[in-house]
């Protein structure tokens, strides 16, 4: 997953449907679909597949409170702007946690993303899986990062445009490799298994959905182009996704579970070894490409917050002369820094998983809220929309439930440490 760049965020209605729907697309593919087909396979079977249309299916439920919030509210910034507005005098320190969360959820992603690229690169350059190596070549990354974005990010288009074409281009080959396959050796699968803990997982593939709202303002009729670039978006990934993995089963069979990077080793055994090496390289461009994009987006979201908002404190937006945020972009990148090289890529993942959940509960509730508010426009009408969000909140609780220990004392200390700025800040207080 991944955020849309803060380039696009501005006055002027530039972004027409089909860009969108492509800033959608690149938004919510990232690494996941690269890195967790093994791990959804090993858990479920052949009923991975079902567990990731599931997952799809039931994000696209929950993006439907974004859908109908935006085409009430067309103010750039997604669920803390909704929630910000929903919850009267309690809405700003609402807001400010949504925000704050979103925030930890870019930095969470970034890790992720790094995590990720060690672990393709550990496939085309052994030694990287060695600890010392992997956290030394981290670091080097870690600063690579920063320099990019203190001096600025003059690369940062370049290499987002490549690593997008390259994931799409890798996932179609995989899927044609996978037709080819098929019918030269037949259709031969294993049974499915029970969908258990992988359907919590293969949130993950989804969550990039929820940074669409914050190009809202960018867009030319958000309140229409919005809800149904979120439905678009949402069918046609689910589509690569759930063929994607269907791939790879059909491929590598049972071997699968053992594959640490499967798209790479289904790819593989079609067309021999130097496809490997080639969707290897893909993946590390289009990895490494997220991480840039993320670690330029969320020192500026946070930035924002602090100076166009006013939700954190001064000095989160101070820049330096060539106007980078500086202390948002060490704190953010710091911090990723330190997930990186003690955080494994399966424990990143339910992290960002969990925090999206909650970021996703002030939405739908925001949505409660706001739904008959006279003051907003009507905005699209869902049949049932009461019950289906109902629904999906008692989706999330019951996800949430399943989180381990460790995930809810990071929510919780994140949390604290949130409130406490919010109530230290002398400049919201008038001092």
């Amino acid at each position: 997953m991944r955020k849309p760049s803060g380039r696009h965020r501005g006055t002027n209605k530039t972004l027409s449907f089909a860009s969108v729907i492509l800033l959608g697309i690149n938004g919510i593919i990232g690494s996941g679909i690269f890195l967790l087909p093994g791990t959804l396979y090993q858990e479920a079977g052949l009923g991975s597949v079902s567990a990731i249309v599931l997952a799809g299916l039931s994000t696209t439920l929950i993006a439907l409170s974004y859908a109908m919030l935006a085409s009430k509210i067309d103010d750039d910034g997604g669920a803390w702007v909704y929630s910000n507005r929903a919850f009267g005098a309690f809405g700003a320190f609402v807001g400010f946690q949504t925000g704050w969360f979103g925030w930890f959820l870019g930095v969470i992603t970034i890790a992720a993303e790094l995590a990720a690229f060690l672990t393709a690169l550990g496939g085309l350059i052994p030694v990287v899986k060695q600890r010392g190596v992997y956290i030394s070549v981290a670091l080097v990354i870690i600063a690579a990062l920063i320099a990019i974005n203190l001096i600025g990010p003059n690369i940062l288009t370049f290499i987002d445009n490549i690593s997008s074409a390259l994931k799409i281009i890798i996932l179609i080959a995989v899927i044609a490799a996978g037709g080819y396959f098929i019918s030269t050796h037949g259709l031969h699968v294993s049974q499915p298994q029970a969908v258990s803990s992988d359907f919590r997982t293969a949130f993950y593939m989804f969550t990039g959905f929820s940074f669409l709202p914050v190009a809202a303002n960018k867009m030319k009729n958000p309140e229409k182009t919005l809800p149904r670039a979120l439905m678009v978006v949402m069918l046609i990934v689910i589509a690569i996704y759930g063929m994607a993995q269907m791939t790879t089963i059909v491929i590598l069979s049972t071997n699968l579970t053992a594959e640490t990077l499967p798209v790479a080793a289904a790819f593989a055994t079609v067309v021999g070894s130097i496809g490997k090496t080639v969707a290897i390289l893909g993946m590390l461009i289009s990895i490494l490409g997220v991480a840039v994009a993320v670690s330029f987006d969320t020192p500026i979201e946070m930035a924002s917050l602090a100076t166009e908002k006013t939700l954190l404190p001064a000095v989160f937006g101070r820049t330096n002369k060539s106007g980078a945020p500086f202390v948002a972009i060490w704190l953010t990148i710091g911090i990723a820094a330190m997930l990186v090289v003690s955080g494994s890529y399966l424990f990143l993942v339910n992290l960002i998983v969990f925090s999206a959940f909650l970021q996703y509960i002030t939405t739908i509730l925001a949505w409660f809220k706001l739904r008959h508010d006279p003051t907003l426009p009507a905005g699209i009408h869902l049949p049932m929309a009461p019950l289906l969000m109902g629904f999906a909140l008692l989706l999330i609780g019951y996800l949430m439930t399943s989180a381990t220990w460790l995930t809810w004392l990071i929510a919780v200390i994140v949390a604290l440490i949130g409130s406490v700025i919010y109530a230290t800040d002398t400049r919201r207080r008038g001092e």
